[in-house]
Protein backbone atom coordinates (compact mmCIF):
# COMPACT_ATOMS: atom_id res chain seq x y z
CA UNK A 1 0.00 0.00 0.00
CA UNK A 2 1.13 3.30 -0.83
CA UNK A 3 2.49 6.15 1.85
CA UNK A 4 -0.34 7.75 1.27
CA UNK A 5 -3.11 5.54 2.03
CA UNK A 6 -1.33 3.88 4.82
CA UNK A 7 -1.58 8.08 6.14
CA UNK A 8 -4.92 7.85 5.01
CA UNK A 9 -6.09 4.64 7.19
CA UNK A 10 -3.82 6.24 10.37
CA UNK A 11 -5.75 9.37 10.56
CA UNK A 12 -8.83 7.51 9.50
CA UNK A 13 -8.36 5.16 12.55
CA UNK A 14 -7.00 7.71 15.04
CA UNK A 15 -10.23 10.09 14.32
CA UNK A 16 -12.69 7.12 14.67
CA UNK A 17 -11.21 5.38 17.95
CA UNK A 18 -9.84 8.44 19.76
CA UNK A 19 -11.82 11.43 22.23
CA UNK A 20 -11.10 14.91 23.63
CA UNK A 21 -10.04 16.36 20.66
CA UNK A 22 -7.21 17.59 19.27
CA UNK A 23 -4.97 17.04 22.26
CA UNK A 24 -6.95 13.93 23.52
CA UNK A 25 -5.75 12.62 20.37
CA UNK A 26 -1.61 13.38 20.88
CA UNK A 27 -0.92 10.43 22.56
CA UNK A 28 -2.41 8.32 19.67
CA UNK A 29 -0.88 10.33 17.31
CA UNK A 30 2.79 10.04 18.21
CA UNK A 31 2.20 6.06 19.06
CA UNK A 32 0.40 5.34 15.93
CA UNK A 33 2.73 7.28 13.96
CA UNK A 34 5.78 5.97 15.39
CA UNK A 35 4.73 2.61 14.62
CA UNK A 36 3.03 3.18 11.40
CA UNK A 37 4.76 5.69 9.49
CA UNK A 38 7.96 6.04 11.69
CA UNK A 39 7.15 9.52 13.24
CA UNK A 40 10.41 10.45 15.21
CA UNK A 41 9.94 12.02 18.87
CA UNK A 42 11.72 15.15 17.24
CA UNK A 43 9.05 15.03 14.46
CA UNK A 44 6.63 14.92 17.04
CA UNK A 45 8.08 18.21 18.91
CA UNK A 46 7.88 20.59 15.74
CA UNK A 47 4.43 18.98 15.11
CA UNK A 48 3.66 20.11 19.06
CA UNK A 49 5.10 23.08 18.62
CA UNK A 50 3.92 24.24 15.37
CA UNK A 51 0.33 23.23 15.96
CA UNK A 52 0.36 25.85 18.86
CA UNK A 53 1.52 28.57 16.97
CA UNK A 54 -1.03 27.34 14.14
CA UNK A 55 -4.51 28.78 13.51
CA UNK A 56 -7.06 25.26 13.02
CA UNK A 57 -7.97 22.69 14.87
CA UNK A 58 -5.30 20.87 16.79
CA UNK A 59 -5.60 17.33 14.97
CA UNK A 60 -5.79 18.55 11.51
CA UNK A 61 -2.70 20.76 11.95
CA UNK A 62 -0.92 17.58 13.18
CA UNK A 63 -2.30 15.38 9.89
CA UNK A 64 -1.28 17.95 7.76
CA UNK A 65 1.83 18.46 8.99
CA UNK A 66 2.81 14.68 9.38
CA UNK A 67 0.97 13.89 5.83
CA UNK A 68 3.61 16.46 4.17
CA UNK A 69 6.85 15.40 6.12
CA UNK A 70 6.16 11.65 5.55
CA UNK A 71 4.31 12.04 1.78
CA UNK A 72 4.72 15.57 0.67
CA UNK A 73 1.97 17.88 -0.51
CA UNK A 74 -0.17 14.72 -1.89
CA UNK A 75 0.32 12.79 1.55
CA UNK A 76 -0.56 15.82 3.31
CA UNK A 77 -4.28 15.80 1.59
CA UNK A 78 -4.75 12.43 2.32
CA UNK A 79 -3.78 12.74 6.10
CA UNK A 80 -6.09 15.88 6.56
CA UNK A 81 -9.04 13.94 4.76
CA UNK A 82 -8.41 10.87 6.41
CA UNK A 83 -8.37 13.41 10.20
CA UNK A 84 -11.65 14.98 9.21
CA UNK A 85 -13.68 12.16 7.78
CA UNK A 86 -14.63 10.39 10.91
CA UNK A 87 -15.75 13.79 12.39
CA UNK A 88 -17.95 14.20 9.34
CA UNK A 89 -19.50 11.07 9.81
CA UNK A 90 -19.76 10.81 13.39
CA UNK A 91 -21.50 14.46 13.47
CA UNK A 92 -23.83 13.38 11.15
CA UNK A 93 -25.01 10.03 12.81
CA UNK A 94 -25.10 11.93 16.14
CA UNK A 95 -27.68 14.92 14.54
CA UNK A 96 -29.76 11.91 12.94
CA UNK A 97 -29.88 10.29 16.37
CA UNK A 98 -29.55 12.65 19.13
CA UNK A 99 -33.21 13.07 20.16
CA UNK A 100 -33.27 8.85 20.75
CA UNK A 101 -30.38 9.17 23.25
CA UNK A 102 -29.45 12.64 24.79
CA UNK A 103 -31.60 11.11 27.91
CA UNK A 104 -29.83 7.44 27.98
CA UNK A 105 -28.30 6.82 31.35
CA UNK A 106 -25.71 4.72 29.15
CA UNK A 107 -24.48 7.26 26.71
CA UNK A 108 -24.48 9.54 29.64
CA UNK A 109 -22.18 6.79 31.54
CA UNK A 110 -20.56 6.39 28.23
CA UNK A 111 -19.27 10.53 28.69
CA UNK A 112 -18.28 10.12 32.10
CA UNK A 113 -15.91 7.26 31.68
CA UNK A 114 -14.17 9.28 28.59
CA UNK A 115 -13.83 12.37 30.57
CA UNK A 116 -11.15 11.02 32.82
CA UNK A 117 -9.45 8.66 30.26
CA UNK A 118 -9.24 11.38 28.02
CA UNK A 119 -7.21 13.34 30.81
CA UNK A 120 -5.04 10.66 31.57
CA UNK A 121 -3.69 10.28 27.65
CA UNK A 122 -3.34 14.37 28.10
CA UNK A 123 -1.43 14.15 31.16
CA UNK A 124 0.44 11.18 29.28
CA UNK A 125 1.53 13.26 26.70
CA UNK A 126 2.75 15.81 28.34
CA UNK A 127 4.95 13.57 30.49
CA UNK A 128 6.29 12.19 27.32
CA UNK A 129 6.68 15.85 25.86
CA UNK A 130 8.35 16.82 29.13
CA UNK A 131 11.40 14.67 28.65
CA UNK A 132 11.48 15.05 25.10
CA UNK A 133 11.49 18.74 24.65
CA UNK A 134 13.63 19.49 27.95
CA UNK A 135 16.00 16.73 27.91
CA UNK A 136 16.05 14.80 25.51
CA UNK A 137 16.22 11.71 26.60
CA UNK A 138 13.53 8.71 26.45
CA UNK A 139 12.92 7.68 30.57
CA UNK A 140 13.69 9.36 33.47
CA UNK A 141 16.22 7.03 34.35
CA UNK A 142 18.54 8.95 31.73
CA UNK A 143 17.94 12.20 33.55
CA UNK A 144 21.53 13.20 35.22
CA UNK A 145 23.07 16.41 36.16
CA UNK A 146 24.28 17.12 32.33
CA UNK A 147 20.67 17.08 31.51
CA UNK A 148 20.18 20.14 32.86
CA UNK A 149 22.19 22.68 30.42
CA UNK A 150 21.87 26.57 30.46
CA UNK A 151 19.15 26.09 28.25
CA UNK A 152 17.24 23.66 29.75
CA UNK A 153 16.97 25.65 32.70
CA UNK A 154 15.98 28.79 30.48
CA UNK A 155 13.10 26.30 28.63
CA UNK A 156 11.97 24.95 32.83
CA UNK A 157 11.63 28.99 33.67
CA UNK A 158 10.01 29.74 30.45
CA UNK A 159 7.42 27.15 31.49
CA UNK A 160 6.83 27.85 34.93
CA UNK A 161 6.82 31.43 34.38
CA UNK A 162 4.24 31.16 31.74
CA UNK A 163 2.40 29.09 34.03
CA UNK A 164 2.36 31.79 36.66
CA UNK A 165 1.00 34.18 34.45
CA UNK A 166 -1.74 32.02 32.92
CA UNK A 167 -3.00 31.26 36.66
CA UNK A 168 -2.23 34.22 38.47
CA UNK A 169 -2.10 36.94 35.93
CA UNK A 170 -4.87 35.28 33.52
CA UNK A 171 -2.49 36.29 30.65
CA UNK A 172 -3.60 35.34 27.21
CA UNK A 173 -2.03 32.12 26.24
CA UNK A 174 -1.39 33.60 22.87
CA UNK A 175 0.22 36.88 24.10
CA UNK A 176 2.31 33.79 26.39
CA UNK A 177 3.34 31.36 23.02
CA UNK A 178 4.48 34.87 21.44
CA UNK A 179 6.61 36.19 24.29
CA UNK A 180 8.13 32.27 24.55
CA UNK A 181 9.18 32.32 21.34
CA UNK A 182 10.57 35.98 21.37
CA UNK A 183 12.57 34.95 24.36
CA UNK A 184 14.03 32.17 23.17
CA UNK A 185 15.03 33.23 19.62
CA UNK A 186 16.87 35.67 21.66
CA UNK A 187 17.85 33.88 25.04
CA UNK A 188 17.89 30.86 23.96
CA UNK A 189 19.23 29.89 20.12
Amino acid sequence: MSIYWTLFFLFLKIGFTSFGGGYGMMSMIMDEGNRVVGLTRAEFTDMTALDLICSGPVAVNAATYVGYIKGGWIGSIFSTVGSILPSVIICTLVLIFLDRFYNSIFVRGLFTGITPATGGLMFFTTVTLTKSVFFNIESYSELSLESFTPVTLGMILITLLSILADVKFKINPIYLTLIGAVVGAIFLS
